[in-house]
């Protein structure tokens, strides 16, 4: 539900070896540009599910770049139904741009609860409740289905996520910790998703095994945590998320 494909130098044998075996991927960018250069490579893919991102990581602080990239994002939204990567990021290393982060996650977020129907998937660290009351007040939780990628925040916003109808898509990392753990336990089986996030660094080759393996070890910890019951319904939530083509 959610890996850098165009981080992969070989993205495209990946995403072929994926589709042999009959699986969708989500590939998630992190700038307009990004998007543009992704849905060059894999636009032609029946199994790939390119989004639209803009990471809270490439976000400038008070630059009128910072705007424009943002609008452009925006825009790319009326093209295709997937947005993402997409988010706040207010950890330590990227606090000084709490307030660009904000504005830029806001228009992005505007675009696509007025246009409806899109499928965003969304990084949030120390900013569950930010991010949460924009999607709220951009229209876009109640139009969208709006995915938590790989959450980390308290356990009061991510009940109030659930309440909202969010998704949440689960990696290794995430089960790594007690407090994930306990998480995939609160959140119900129709609102859970797996992904991978890879690969770990970019530009440099992988494999579909890699994803395959992490996916399995993911799905396993997921089926010991809520019985196997869960992974038909994480199937089919996946199926019913990435099943329709990108526009």
């Amino acid at each position: 539900m959610h890996c850098h494909l165009d981080f992969m130098a070989n993205g495209e044998d990946v995403a072929r070896e994926a589709e042999a075996v009959g699986s969708l991927l989500f590939a998630t960018t992190v700038t307009p540009d990004g998007y543009e250069r992704a849905r060059e490579r894999f636009g032609e893919l029946e199994n790939v599910r390119v989004g639209v991102g803009l990471h809270p990581w490439w976000v400038c602080d008070g630059a009128e770049n910072a705007q424009t990239v943002a609008e452009r994002a925006a825009e790319f939204v009326a093209s295709t139904r997937f947005v993402g990567e997409i988010g706040l990021d207010f950890g330590k290393r990227y606090i000084g741009t709490r307030n660009a982060q904000i504005k830029a996650f806001s228009l992005i977020a505007s675009a696509c609860g007025a246009a409806g129907g899109k499928v965003l998937s969304i990084h949030s660290v120390r900013a569950a409740r930010e991010a949460l009351d924009a999607l709220s007040e951009a229209g876009a939780l109640e139009s969208c289905t709006c995915v938590f990628h790989w959450y980390s925040g308290p356990s009061d916003q991510l009940k109030r996520a659930i309440d909202a109808g969010c998704m949440f898509s689960v990696n290794a990392r995430m089960l790594a910790t007690g407090k994930g753990r306990e998480y995939v336990k609160a959140i119900p089986m129709r609102q859970l998703l797996l992904e991978t996030d890879a690969p770990p660094e970019q530009g440099v080759p992988y494999s579909w095994m890699l994803l395959h393996d992490e996916l399995a070890r993911t799905a396993a910890q997921v089926a010991a945590i809520k019985g196997d019951v869960a992974l038909n319904a994480i199937a089919e939530n996946s199926r019913g998320v990435l099943s329709a083509t990108a526009m």
